[in-house]
């Protein structure tokens, strides 16, 4: 069936994809969790198209929610998997033009921005045949307005695209299940009660494990299909990971000696108050800045600012240089890509720069230029740059910092290792010496851990004796 619904197009499935299309498309709500690189996108559409096959004649409309840097490539492959069809992606300038058409029945797919979701009200007026999240761990926050106002859209089939269904915490699945199925899973309380092991600390509740997890994946093993790469995929290279110690410039060091020192300050008023984690980690962040380069407060933007010098950047360009070939650089700062920017044009080396800033219409040439060759360095933030984008042109990441967030990390690294690459992936982290980054890395590996866990991953050694066996209860 998947065969006939494709042929004459451009696009030929792999088995693994085939395999999901056929168990899946009959499924009215599902959750395509297949690990990052291996084609979510491909396998929604034809599962789109699939369903599509049961209703001729009858005019059906689609709509796809997806990272802003993502729609010019959802609107690229439903081009060339389903060139009968109309497809409308949103124009920022002008929102009122894609509600009343979506209103109307001129389109059969449009394609939005997680963010725009919430100021369009309307699309929940609209009768639509098929929701597809794309990247859906952006429903993690459940009460946030842009996982309320997808929840209030009213479709017949709904389509959760994630590589990461538990984004950053265990408990962050709940909210795309109670957006498939909001009867089964409707109670958030009942969900962390059976599945999370959390301590109470100064009156809140703070996860340490998860619980029950092999009868959670019992329960969604008839909507849910999550493969990784090395299982599907037997020539995909490898992926190699080096870590490059920097000491600080002194004057760094005493920059972030004096951070360091204001910090545990800090904690001494606060340690005996219910600890809030926003606002911790917002410290932790701070003192990470200071790890990176050179930083200063500054008074008029009561903002932290970032200058040289930035013995990592010194790291990041002899990488860039030994190598002489295509690179990707990610940072969770979109100050310390600035920094970079000027690096690189003071030695020649052509780049593309990646950031929230970017604006909407030179994303998508960026990357154009950098998969034909055309620039030497992609740096981006992780954030902007480390989802749902391909740039196989490298096979060379680094990482000038990581992300609290383990899952963020993974997406960006598979942005390169992913169906298409042939080399193998290697992924350089530049570590400041004696300070906050090695611990950093150990607790992203350890939230990790726990997610792995959940979703169904088989756990290394390493990783269970990290975890501990009251974190690991079946």
């Amino acid at each position: 069936m998947t065969q006939q619904l494709l042929q004459g197009k451009t696009v030929e499935l792999f088995d693994f994809q085939r395999e999901a299309v056929e168990r899946l498309h009959p499924v009215r709500n599902i959750l395509i969790g297949d690990e990052m690189g291996l084609g979510k996108t491909i396998e929604a559409i034809a599962i789109d198209l699939a369903r599509r096959a049961n209703f001729p004649g009858y005019k059906l409309k689609t709509l796809v929610v997806c990272p802003l840097s993502m729609i010019s490539t959802w609107t690229r492959w439903w081009f060339n998997m389903a060139p009968d069809l109309k497809i409308l992606p949103i124009n920022n300038k002008d929102r009122s033009y894609f509600i009343d058409e979506a209103l109307a029945n001129t389109y059969d797919v449009f394609i939005c921005h997680w963010p725009a979701l919430r100021l369009m009200p309307e699309l929940s007026t609209v009768e639509w045949y098929h929701v597809i999240a794309d990247e859906a761990h952006a429903l993690q926050n459940r009460k946030s307005k842009q996982s309320i106002a997808l929840k209030k859209i009213n479709t017949s089939y709904k389509s959760a695209l994630t590589g990461t269904p538990a984004f950053d915490k265990p408990d962050d699945l709940w909210s795309i299940l109670n957006w498939l199925y909001p009867k089964y899973w409707r109670s958030y309380w009942k969900y962390f009660d059976e599945h999370i092991i959390s301590t109470n600390y100064n009156g809140y509740k703070t996860i340490v494990g998860v619980a029950n997890a092999k009868k959670l994946q019992k329960e969604m093993e008839g909507f849910y299909v999550r493969r990784r790469k090395q299982e599907v995929i037997s020539d995909l290279p490898d992926k190699y990971y080096t870590e490059i110690s920097v000491d600080l410039d002194p004057k760094q060091r005493r920059a972030y000696e004096s951070m360091k020192k204001d910090m545990m300050a800090w904690i001494g008023q606060h340690e005996a108050e219910p600890v809030v984690a926003p606002i911790v980690i917002a410290q932790l962040t701070r003192l990470q800045q200071f790890a990176s380069a050179f930083g200063e407060y500054d008074e008029d933007s009561g903002k932290m600012l970032l200058s040289e010098p930035s013995t990592k950047l010194d790291a990041v360009i002899d990488i860039i240089e030994s190598t002489g070939e295509q690179v990707v650089v990610f940072s969770q700062f979109a100050q310390m890509i600035k920094l970079l920017q000027k690096r690189l044009e003071a030695k020649g080396i052509t780049y593309g720069i990646f950031t929230g800033s970017t604006p909407a219409n030179v994303r998508g040439q960026i990357i154009t230029d950098f998969q034909a060759g055309k620039i030497q360095v992609f740096a981006g933030t992780i954030a902007a740059g480390g989802i749902g984008i391909t740039l196989t042109a490298a096979s060379t990441v680094i990482f000038i910092d990581r992300s609290w967030s383990p899952s963020l990390n993974i997406q960006a690294e598979d942005r390169l290792h992913r169906i298409g690459q042939k080399q193998a992936v290697q992924v350089f982290d530049i570590i400041a010496n004696n300070t906050i980054d090695a611990a950093r890395i150990k607790h992203i590996n350890l939230k990790w851990s726990w997610i792995k866990k959940l979703i169904g991953d088989e756990l290394t050694n390493e990783e269970m004796q990290e975890m501990g066996s009251e974190a690991y209860d079946d």
